[in-house]
């Protein structure tokens, strides 16, 4: 049985790009609370960031389908045909 490329990359952005949002939710939050450490002396970084950086995860889902499609327009590959 072959398997459908195009339906594994749907798979992988549909899983990475939520990762990847919360990944860099944290980053970019640890890199301004070390700056705030910096200026002031205070590292703010709480459970509330990581309550924040999940609330962002839902939007990598359809993110990802839309890369998906776009990819694969880009591409001229047909999405439910041969």
């Amino acid at each position: 049985m072959r398997k459908n490329r195009k339906y594994n990359a749907l798979l992988f952005l549909v899983i990475a790009t939520p990762f990847m949002f919360f990944c860099c939710t944290i980053i970019i939050e640890l890199i301004i609370s070390t700056l705030i450490y910096i200026k002031y002396g205070n590292f703010i970084f709480n459970i509330d960031d990581f309550y924040l950086a999940l609330k962002i995860v839902p939007f990598g889902i359809p993110a990802g389908i839309a890369m998906w499609y776009l990819e694969c327009r880009r591409l001229g590959i047909k999405i439910f045909g041969k």
